[in-house]
């Protein structure tokens, strides 16, 4: 490497030949390459610099674990004109480096009385220790293994643990180190009660029935986390913030404290888009985060596409000290797909509980449908019913997953002759995998089915119909079905699927290959799966996954666009 500077008519210039493994390392940071094109630079400025570089080279060396370099140093002078051109050289061999002997970890404080089986367990920190025996020793190396030990006793139990005395003790000659590090957990903490700051609009028991923590659980960073994000989730606040108090408290009730600033209660929006299942859209919404005064959440939407139009209304309640999130819904829409036209009016309760990782939701909903079918009379159905779900994510990111997987199942069941065209049962599933062959190329898989048994004349809402972005792609949305003339109508059975594989060119964009499958009929004889493949890009947006594709119906010969954003779980 060479690096030339110049100050006046005297010109600098250096070179330094070094193993590549610290060769950017001395050319960032020594002295003498730092200068070089300062105007500041002069004779006696560089030769200053010459001087102190073999010590500076040493010192950098050192924070890699080099302690026995051979460096050489010529310097050449020449002059051109008026010009004096000075050129120094260092020849560096880093001989071998310092491994790691001996590590004596040492603990004190209350963790030295913690009962056996409590965590953190002073054998298992030893045994996460990253700098271990034979090890090449490095600054870095030696700084990151404290942290983690560190942070294994912050943050869970013991915040405020220190570090009161470490040492390296290097022998140069056999190029070997000592370690020994002792660590001072302090006191055992606890949590105490809840101290909530900037709440103006929404009542105060919106932030206590989110709290998952109870007072005298012990101490956990993780545990803190994980109520912020449930918070800020909720869709009450632009930032918050939990923290716990653990100066000059009580161990045993140490407070949690919540800084929130408070979104504007009352939101109204306009937005325009395009869908390539259901055309051109618009959508006008308005939002009431604070309904009576009670932190209940009303949200208008009217969305008109070419393909279909809709007006859902939606209260949600907060969630209440049982962790139950209560909802009420009315929708009207209307669907004009394929030759059949469907209008609906509906009204529901739900109630979900627990954790995203394992969310369940009960519900009892009321359906008046008319359904219109091109050359056939026009039908009406009705239907009460009630539902239950589950939906499971694990998943190492829930807005860009690269391995896991997410499941959802669906029951949903008229079961009074009375209150509906005929009893029936709707049973569906989907579940979705991702898989890291190599750290560039992902594997992702997708499977759902479902079943509707019972009356016939289940109403058309409750039929399956496959086909479009997320179903199968090559073939129109919802395309894909019971044949009823010219029209394509909903079937009691379903199944698609999906194998894809992304190939990332650099960390926020790939290249996709996929291959799709599925149908949907009346009965198993005739759910013969229709095949569709492509190719597409995927970009990884702050808001998940946008994906483009291309793809090709085999059954039809025909291309389609399709576009997909986020991940529909």
């Amino acid at each position: 490497m060479n690096q030339t500077g110049h100050a006046a008519e005297n010109r600098y210039s250096v070179d330094i030949d070094a193993p590549s493994s610290v060769d950017d390392l001395l050319e960032k940071h020594m002295d003498i390459m730092r200068w070089l094109n300062s105007p500041r630079m002069n004779t006696a400025e560089w030769h200053r610099l010459l001087q102190a570089a073999p010590r500076n080279i040493e010192d950098l060396l050192a924070t890699e674990g080099y302690f026995s370099p051979t460096i050489e140093q010529s310097l050449e002078t020449s002059t051109e004109g008026n010009t004096t051109r000075n050129r120094a050289k260092f020849t560096v061999q880093t001989g071998d480096p310092v491994t790691v002997q001996e590590i004596d970890i040492r603990f004190t404080g209350d963790i030295t009385n913690q009962a056996s089986g409590e965590k953190p367990e002073p054998a298992q920190l030893i045994e996460n220790w990253s700098l271990k025996q034979d090890m090449r020793f490095s600054q870095d190396r030696w700084s990151s293994a404290k942290r983690g030990l560190l942070s294994g006793l912050v943050l869970q139990r013991y915040p405020n643990a220190k570090i009161t005395n470490s040492k390296a003790e290097i022998d140069a000659a056999s190029n070997k180190v000592k370690l020994m590090v002792e660590i001072d957990s302090g006191a055992p903490f606890r949590f105490g009660g809840l101290e909530v700051n900037g709440l103006q609009r929404y009542p105060r028991s919106l932030v206590e029935n989110i709290n998952p923590i109870k007072p005298g659980e012990t101490y956990s960073q993780a545990r803190l986390l994980f109520f912020q994000s449930e918070l800020q989730a909720s869709g009450y606040f632009n930032n918050v913030e939990v923290t716990s108090h653990t100066d000059n408290t009580d161990p045993e009730a140490a407070p949690i404290v919540v800084n929130v600033t408070e979104m504007q209660s009352v939101q109204v929006g306009i937005g325009v888009g395009a869908s390539t299942n259901t055309g051109a859209r618009t959508t006008l919404t308005y939002q009431d985060l604070n309904l009576f005064n009670r932190g209940w959440r009303f949200t208008n939407t009217l969305k008109i596409e070419q393909k279909a139009q809709s007006l859902n209304s939606l209260i949600r309640l907060p969630t209440d000290k049982n962790g139950y999130r209560d909802s009420f819904n009315a929708d009207l829409n209307r669907l004009d797909i394929e030759g059949q036209t469907t209008s609906t009016l509906g009204t529901g309760v739900k109630r979900s509980w627990g954790p995203r990782s394992f969310e369940q939701t009960i519900g009892a909903a009321y359906l008046l449908e008319h359904v219109a079918i091109d050359g056939s009379e026009s039908q009406n159905n009705y239907a009460a019913t009630i539902s239950y779900g589950i939906t499971l994510r694990r998943i190492d990111n829930e807005l860009n997953p690269t391995r896991g997987y997410l499941f959802n199942a669906l029951f949903t069941s008229a079961p009074l002759d009375v209150m509906a065209n005929g009893k029936f049962l709707q049973s569906y599933a989907k579940t979705q995998a991702y898989y890291p062959l190599t750290r560039k190329t992902q594997f992702i898989t997708r499977l759902e089915g479902g079943i509707v048994s019972g009356a016939d004349n289940a109403p058309a809402t409750y039929l399956f119909r496959a086909g479009g972005d997320q179903s199968v792609r090559g073939y129109a949305y919802q395309s894909l079905g019971v044949a009823d003339g010219d029209a394509v109508i909903g079937g009691r059975y379903l199944v698609t699927g999906s194998i894809e594989v992304i190939q990332w060119l650099t960390e926020s964009w790939g290249a996709a290959a996929f291959v799709d499958f599925g149908n949907a009929a009346n009965n198993t004889r005739d759910l013969k799966p229709v095949y569709g493949y492509g190719l597409g890009a995927r970009f990884k947006s702050p808001a998940g996954p946008i994906g483009v594709d291309i793809a090709r119906g085999q059954e039809t010969g025909e291309y389609r666009l399709h576009f997909n954003l986020g991940v529909t779980f």
